[in-house]
C-alpha cells in the first residue's frame, strides 16, 4: 500500500516532523525548513507524502484571485525532499499542478524523478567540499586566486568574527541594490529577522576582513550552517577591498577554518558572470538546481504570462 500523498497549507504542518524530514535526507537544504519558509514568505503550502517521509514546498501568492508559484528572494532551491517510489511522482505533479495554474519552481539537485517529467531549465551552483584538510583544497586553486590572496596578504589584514549583520546587510545594498531589483526593501527587513532568528539557533554568523591600520571594513561574508552546509547567503566587498583583493582571501580564509570538518561549503550560485567567474577560481563542484515555469492558465490570461 503506497503512502498517502495530501497537500496542506503551511499552518497544517507539524513543524517538528517537517524539519527532521529535511535534517534526515542529504537534498534537505536551509531553504526549506519551517522558519526559512515563514520568514521570508507570507504564503506557502506543501504535498507531503506519507508520514512526513518526502515533502514538497510550495511558495505562492495570488493575484486577481489567481495562485501562482513565487519565486522567493534568499530562497534558492525547495523541490521534492526525501525518497519516493517513481510511481508517486505523477500524483504529486498533479497537485502542483492543480493547486497553481503558473509560476515558477526550483527543484533541488537531487531530484532526478521529477526532473525525467517536467521541462526544467539548469541553474549554476557550485560548493566546496570541506571533508579534506586546508591544503589539498588550496592546492586546486586556479594560479589567478594564488596570486590574489597573495596580493591581499601583504596588507595585513585583520580576519575577523562579527556578531552585527547590520553593516554586512548595509555595504551589500549599497554595493548590489540596484542589480537586483526584484529584492525590495521588505525582502531585506524579512532577511534581518530570519537572520536575527538564526542567529539564536547558532546556525548564523559572520566574517569580515578589516585594514589592520583603519579598521576599516574591507570584506564580509554572512553565512548560514545547518547539518549539512555552510552557505554564503551574503557576500560583499567595499571599495578599499577591492583594490586590495580582499574577498578572494577572505573566501579561502572561510575554507581554512572550516576545512576537516564534515561540511559543504556552498557559495549559492551564480548565474552573473563575473561572480560564477570568482568562484570558479576556487575549483569547485557544479550542483546545478533546476528552474521550473509553469504556465496552465487559461485564455487570454496565457498570452500576458508565457
Amino acid at each position: 500500500m503506497q503512502a498517502e500523498i495530501r497537500l496542506v497549507y503551511k499552518n497544517e504542518i507539524d513543524p517538528e516532523k517537517w524539519d527532521n524530514c529535511i535534517a534526515n535526507n542529504d537534498n534537505g537544504l536551509i531553504y526549506a525548513q519551517f522558519h526559512y519558509l515563514n520568514y521570508l514568505t507570507k504564503h506557502w503550502s506543501a504535498i507531503i507524502i506519507g508520514d512526513y517521509e518526502a515533502i514538497v514546498p510550495l511558495p505562492w501568492n495570488s493575484k486577481l484571485g489567481i495562485k501562482y508559484y513565487k519565486a522567493i528572494p534568499f530562497i534558492q532551491q525547495l523541490g521534492l525532499i526525501g525518497q519516493v517510489d517513481k510511481n508517486q511522482i505523477p500524483r504529486i505533479l498533479q497537485l502542483i499542478f492543480k493547486f497553481a495554474s503558473y509560476g515558477d519552481l526550483f527543484f533541488n539537485y537531487n531530484n532526478q524523478a521529477i526532473l525525467t517529467a517536467i521541462p526544467t531549465k539548469k541553474k549554476t551552483n557550485l560548493v566546496v567540499e570541506l571533508f579534506q584538510d586546508y591544503n589539498s583544497i588550496a592546492k586546486n586553486y586556479k594560479k589567478d586566486l594564488v596570486q590574489n590572496i597573495e596580493k591581499a596578504k601583504k596588507h595585513h589584514p585583520i580576519y575577523q568574527e562579527n556578531s552585527l549583520f547590520s553593516k554586512t546587510l548595509e555595504v551589500y545594498q549599497e554595493q548590489y541594490g540596484n542589480r537586483f531589483n526584484w529584492v525590495t526593501n521588505s525582502d531585506f527587513l524579512q532577511l534581518t529577522q530570519l537572520l536575527s532568528y538564526y542567529q539564536t539557533k547558532k546556525q548564523c554568523f559572520i566574517r569580515e576582513l578589516i585594514d589592520q591600520t583603519t579598521q576599516e571594513l574591507l570584506a564580509a561574508a554572512i553565512l548560514l550552517k545547518d547539518e549539512k552546509r555552510l552557505y554564503l547567503l551574503i557576500n560583499t566587498i567595499t571599495d578599499l577591498g577591492r583594490k586590495c583583493s580582499a574577498n578572494h582571501y577572505l573566501i579561502d580564509l572561510i575554507i581554512n577554518e572550516f576545512s576537516n570538518s564534515k561540511f559543504i561549503f556552498d557559495f549559492e550560485g551564480s548565474e552573473i558572470q563575473g561572480v560564477q567567474d570568482f568562484f570558479k577560481n576556487f575549483q569547485p563542484i557544479n550542483q546545478p538546481y533546476f528552474h521550473f515555469h509553469h504556465n496552465q492558465l487559461s485564455w487570454p490570461f496565457k498570452l500576458f504570462k508565457s
